[in-house]
C-alpha cells in the first residue's frame, strides 16, 4: 500500500484524498507490518482511477514497483534459481499472509497457471486491483529473470475497456476478458530455466523471517480454499476432475474426499460452488452468450449448464440474462 500511494503521488495527484476518502489514515503506512483491510485498497484503486481518469491506473502502478515494495516475499522470489520455484514461493507466502485473496500456480499439462482471485464476491468492482496484481508480478518477474519475459496470455474477470491495446502493450500477449478468473498462462519450459544458483542460508533466513511474520498475521487457508482455487485454474481450460486435483495436492483422490467432508463439503460440492459464483457474474454481463458462460465454466455443451443453472435459481439462464440487462439499463437510468 505504501509502495501504490507513493507512486501515485509520482504520477501529480496527491494520495492523501483519496486515501482518506478510502478511510485510510496516512499513518497508517508508516508501518510496513501493519494491515489495512482488503476492501479499502481495493477502493483506493478504483477512486484513484476514476478521479485521474486512468483506466488502467492500477497496471500502470505495478509495473513501477520493486522487488523490495513486495516486502520479504518479493525479495524471496528474486532470489529464486527460476521463475517456476520463484512464482510458487509467492504464492504460498502470499496466501498465508494476506487474507481475502487466493493465489494459485498450477501446472496443466504444459501449461503452468497463475490464478489470482479476491474471495468475497461483494468486492465489487475490483478492475484495478486485478490489473494491479498480474502486472506486479510479471514486472518482478521481469526484473528478477529476464527482462522481455511475458506470459502467453492473460485473463481478466471484468469486461474489456475500450481500448485494450495499453494493457497488450504492457503484458506483450494476448489478453482476454468477461474470464471466470484473473490468471495468466505460460509454457512450462519457459518457467524451469536456472537464472542463478540459490543461495541456501540467505533463503533459509529469509523464509525464517516470513515465517516469524506468519505467526502473527497468519490467514489460514482450508483444504476447500485451495481445492476452489485449482478449480480456477481449470475452468474452461481444462477439465475439472477430482482426480487431477487431488493429484496436484499431492492426495488421493479418497483422501481428499475425506478430509474434505471433515470440512463439511464435498469436491462436487466445491466445483459447483465455484461454477454457480462464476455463472452469476458471467451471466450479468448482457454482451456475453449462454453458450460462451458454459464454455468458460468448463461444461460439455450448453444443455448440461442450463440443467446446472436450473437446479441452482429454479429458473434458466436466459431470464437471468434478461433480468440482468433490466437492471443495467435502470441502473444507467438512474445515474
Amino acid at each position: 500500500m505504501s509502495a501504490v500511494a507513493r507512486e501515485l503521488g509520482r504520477t501529480g495527484t496527491r494520495p492523501e484524498p483519496l486515501l482518506a476518502q478510502a478511510g485510510i489514515n496516512s499513518g497508517q503506512l508508516s508501518d510496513p507490518y501493519g494491515e489495512i483491510p482488503l476492501l479499502q485498497f481495493v477502493r483506493f484503486l478504483e477512486t484513484s482511477a476514476h478521479l485521474t481518469s486512468d483506466p488502467h491506473i492500477g497496471a500502470g502502478i505495478g509495473t513501477r514497483l520493486s522487488v523490495g515494495d513486495l516486502g520479504p516475499v518479493g525479495i524471496a522470489l528474486s532470489l529464486s534459481q527460476s521463475i517456476d520455484v520463484g512464482i510458487s514461493r509467492f504464492s504460498r507466502f502470499s496466501n498465508a499472509l494476506q487474507g481475502g485473496t487466493e493465489s494459485q500456480w498450477v501446472e496443466d499439462g504444459g501449461m503452468c497457471v497463475f490464478t489470482y482471485r479476491v474471495s468475497d464476491p461483494k468486492i465489487w468492482p475490483r478492475k484495478q486491483d486485478s490489473e494491479f496484481s498480474l502486472a506486479s508480478l510479471v514486472h518482478i518477474v521481469r526484473s528478477s529473470f529476464w527482462s522481455r519475459w511475458s506470459p502467453d496470455e492473460v485473463h481478466f474477470e471484468h469486461e474489456a475497456p475500450h481500448d485494450v491495446r495499453p494493457l497488450q502493450a504492457l503484458f506483450g500477449c494476448k489478453i482476454r476478458f468477461a474470464q471466470p478468473i484473473n490468471r495468466f498462462l505460460v509454457e512450462k519450459e519457459r518457467c524451469l530455466a536456472t537464472a542463478r544458483t540459490e543461495d541456501p542460508a540467505h533463503l533459509m533466513a529469509l523464509e525464517r523471517h516470513i515465517t516469524e511474520i506468519m505467526g502473527s498475521t497468519l490467514h489460514c487457508s482450508t483444504l476447500s480454499a485451495s481445492v476452489s482455487a485449482l478449480i480456477d485454474a481449470s475452468l474452461g481450460l481444462s477439465p475439472v476432475t477430482l482426480a487431477r486435483v487431488a493429484r496436484v495436492l499431492k492426495l488421493t483422490p479418497r483422501s481428499l474426499q475425506r478430509k474434505l467432508s471433515l470440512e463439511g463439503t464435498s469436491f462436487r460440492e466445491v466445483l459447483e460452488r465455484q461454477r454457480k459464483d462464476k455463472a452469476k457474474v458471467l451471466l450479468s454481463n448482457p454482451n456475453i452468450k449462454v453458450s460462451d458462460v458454459s464454455e468458460r465454466l468448463g461444461y460439455s455443451d450448453p444443455t448440461a449448464f442450463w440443467r446446472a443453472w436450473k437446479s441452482w435459481t429454479g429458473e434458466s439462464p436466459t431470464f437471468m440474462k434478461k433480468t440482468s440487462g433490466h437492471e443495467v439499463v435502470q441502473r444507467t437510468e438512474a445515474s
